[in-house]
């Protein structure tokens, strides 16, 4: 008996699970628009679907691959496919960017697209520059849009799998949406080439204040700052805002940078103290020598140094050619003399160096001469000698210091102004201390017949080998408070040079006049 009663709930079971299974799948033909049924009192979709199925089970094809006896291709039969689409449209809920496409065909979901993007593409660009602005049509930029292909996409959208998950997809895609991109850009070259011109309509350079000494005083003209568009910041810019664009007028700030002036019209007007200066005398009935005083200079005054810049006397004297403005006169070479075109610059870095002391600016490199030279004492002087010897100095102060130098009858001349911060009750004081020297001996005689028996004429003087030291004091209120020693230098030793006349007498011998000993 219990035996019985389990047999008839297993059957009662089985008939519940079968009917369940005919109505969940006559819902899903209820939704299918396929042609073809075998059961007359069904709906035209019921039984297009019911074919279908009954086709699949037969045979194992899919609905995809097979029409439902009407002839038709796969595709449109996804576009019908008993989930409650119109034939040929896109499942709802579908958007591509903003635009709502769900329940359109492919042309009338392109036609709302480009219905869409017209005001991106009648749109303009507007940039600003420094407070001055420029437009341009994104039409002129060849504004585009760039995935068409969106379309099919969007028309793929729940027309994949067995009817069970397509039906399944579209009903998430009506609650989730399902948003394809909407892309669109400009085309590049074109948009480089306006940010360009727009550049350099408005790029400006700074325009440095000068400033000169004429008459016992300066005159400084203005400074302005300029202007640097940068094209690359620009550009990128420009892109990250066309991600947020909808239409109308994007409005872009450009990136530019301010240039300003190295020299300042408000920092070289700080010039008007003199921190050091010195002069030294040369013969100025010595031409070629003279000139070359009067060009080095000029290739020195009006110099400008900012804090913590360095001069090195070679790179504005040199090279030592004619064409650099330069003539032949007499140099100091391997303890004796020889002509050198430039001779002479030595007393211009000499001179400088003793205005540098004065100033108390941080001298980098100095030489002493070879031998000791006229217009300085041993230990004051410096050489210049190309490839190894330089007098080199820093601006070692915090504002800009201004170098003066010329050289005008007989006179060599420079000074060093800026600021003097120092306090009017400290003294610099600079000595020399000869610490040995010898004598060079007897002069070296040689003979010349050109002169005439019984002169002489001296070539060089005698120059005695000397070891000297520089000291720097600080004195304050006239007490010294501080002795530093600078630098010992060594001098060599130089006979005097004298030619002795063997041609023919003279009618009164006498000694020919000795020939300008060289200041050097």
């Amino acid at each position: 008996m219990r035996g019985k009663k389990l047999a008839a709930a297993w059957f009662v079971l089985a008939v519940l699970c079968l009917t369940g299974f005919s109505r969940l799948w006559g819902g899903e033909a209820m939704h299918s628009q396929a042609a073809g049924s075998r059961n007359e009192n069904q709906s035209e979709s019921q039984r297009g679907e019911g074919r279908a199925y009954q086709e699949r089970t037969a045979d194992g094809q899919t609905g995809e691959s097979r029409a439902a006896g009407n002839g038709e291709t796969g595709e449109a039969a996804q576009a019908g496919d008993g989930t409650g689409n119109d034939r040929g449209r896109i499942a709802r809920g579908v958007k591509i960017g903003e635009v709502d496409v769900g329940g359109l065909t492919q042309e009338e979901a392109k036609q709302a697209v480009e219905e869409y993007f017209a005001p991106y593409r009648n749109g303009t660009l507007c940039l600003s520059i420094h407070g001055e602005e420029a437009e341009i049509g994104f039409g002129q930029l060849g504004m585009s849009w760039d995935n068409p292909e969106v379309i099919s996409q969007a028309a793929a959208c729940a027309r994949s799998g067995n009817l069970l998950e397509r039906y399944r997809e579209e009903r998430r895609i009506e609650r989730e949406e399902e948003v394809l991109p909407f892309a669109y850009s400009v085309e590049d070259g074109l948009l480089l080439a306006w940010v360009n011109a727009q550049a350099e309509e408005h790029n400006t350079p700074a325009v440095d204040a000068a400033i000169t000494r004429r008459g016992g005083s300066f005159t400084v003209t203005p400074s302005a700052d300029g202007l640097s568009v940068d094209v690359e910041a620009t550009l990128e810019r420009i892109r990250q805002e066309l991600t947020g664009y909808q239409g109308g007028e994007l409005r872009v700030e450009a990136v530019t940078e301010v240039l300003e002036p190295k020299y300042k019209e408000e920092e070289l007007s700080l010039i008007q103290d003199c921190l050091g200066e010195h002069s030294t005398s040369y013969n100025a009935a010595s031409a070629d020598r003279s000139q070359n005083l009067v060009n080095g200079t000029g290739f020195i005054d009006g110099v400008v140094l900012l804090p913590g810049e360095t001069l090195s006397l070679y790179d504005y004297l040199y090279p030592c050619t004619e064409e650099n403005g330069y003539r032949s006169a007499i140099a100091y070479v391997d303890g004796g003399y020889v002509d050198s075109i430039g001779g002479g610059i030595c007393q211009i870095s000499t001179t400088l160096y003793n205005a540098l002391l004065k100033a108390e600016l941080k001298v980098l490199t100095r030489s002493p001469h070879s031998m000791t030279v006229s217009y300085a004492e041993p230990g004051f002087d410096s050489a210049q000698a190309e490839g190894s010897k330089d007098l080199s100095f820093m601006n070692s102060t915090e504002y800009p210091v201004y170098l003066e130098a010329w050289a005008v009858d007989g006179e060599l001349h420079t000074a060093l102004w800026g600021r003097d911060d120092r306090p009017d009750n400290r003294e610099v004081v600079y000595y020399n201390e000869i610490i040995s020297r010898v004598s060079p001996g007897d002069p070296i005689y040689t003979e010349d017949p050109s002169l005439p028996a019984g002169t002489t004429v001296t070539d060089q003087q005698p120059y005695d080998a000397i070891k000297a030291a520089l000291y720097k004091q600080v004195l304050i209120d006239g007490e010294v408070v501080e002795t530093t020693l600078l630098h010992t230098d060594r001098y060599r030793a130089s006979p005097a040079k004298i030619r002795v006349g063997t041609g023919a007498p003279a009618e009164s011998p006498t000694e020919a006049p000795a020939e300008e000993t060289p200041a050097q």
